[in-house]
């Protein structure tokens, strides 16, 4: 049986399924010269300092409008073969682009947190803001190829300070946007005990281990009926100790979900 056959085979038979993505899922920007509004907008800012805030705003209206269908593929054919499954995704990336796998919100964590929330870059408080209103705004005075300098920096309501996105890129992160998600993945792990997990690594490098790669060696080392597949372009290795529920594949993760 091929390690392809073996991966469809331990899902299909999995109590439960254990997902990470990691950095081989991460968006890029190599495509960004397509589109000239977005570049246009993009040379503004390079010329007007004051417009600086700017360039993290352009970047998630890129993921958000332009992102690569090749990542949407993979995450389909994710949201596919984790139909019907007690499963819990896990993913490193800051880009939203899990949402294209169509999986249940309250069954995902990113503990790196994303683009979809705003915080203090100061950190004097935990609240958050929503950045749809903001991100339609900046959307709109791109696409009429407006003047940018009417655009206003958001500031926190408390310290006046400007507000960033809600991501491990912010100096101040704040974490409490994930914690509570954070908390159903710990709890759901407990459940995992004894029963028959099927834990799948994507492309989760040497980045942040600390938050997929060492914990799911020690989830397969002690689950007994746990099964471990590992799919990484360059550190696809496993440790002994896992055993035999361990396989590793050696590839780039995207590619190798999306031609499942």
């Amino acid at each position: 049986m091929s390690k392809t056959e073996s991966l469809k085979e331990k899902i299909a038979d999995a109590d439960l399924v254990l997902v990470g993505i990691g950095e081989e899922f991460n968006e890029d920007f190599a495509k960004i010269g397509e589109y000239p509004k977005l570049v246009k907008a993009l040379d503004a800012v390079d010329k007007d300092e004051k417009l600086a805030w700017l360039v993290p705003y352009l970047e998630q209206m890129y993921l958000t409008q332009y992102h690569n269908q090749e990542l949407a593929k993979a995450y389909e054919k994710l949201g596919t073969l984790l139909t019907d499954k007690n499963a819990f995704v896990i993913t490193t990336c800051i880009d939203g682009r899990i949402d294209d796998a169509g999986l249940a919100p309250e069954k995902m964590v990113a503990p790196c947190g994303g683009y979809r929330k705003l915080q203090c870059s100061e950190k004097c408080c935990t609240q958050l803001w929503d950045t749809d209103e903001l991100m339609k705004e900046i959307q709109d005075t791109v696409e009429a190829q407006e003047d940018l300098t009417k655009l206003t920096q958001p500031a926190c309501e408390h310290c006046g300070k400007p507000l960033v996105f809600n991501n491990i890129m912010a100096e101040n992160y704040v974490e409490e946007g994930y914690l509570e998600q954070w908390e159903k993945y710990t709890k759901w792990l407990q459940l995992t005990l004894n029963k028959k997990l099927c834990i799948i690594e994507l492309g989760a490098g040497m980045h942040l281990p600390g938050i997929m790669r060492w914990p799911f060696e020690k989830i397969a080392f002690y689950n007994k009926k746990a099964s471990f597949f590992r799919i990484n372009q360059t550190v696809y290795q496993l440790p002994e100790d896992v055993g035999e529920k361990g396989i590793s594949i050696e590839g780039n993760a995207v590619e190798f979900l999306r031609n499942l």
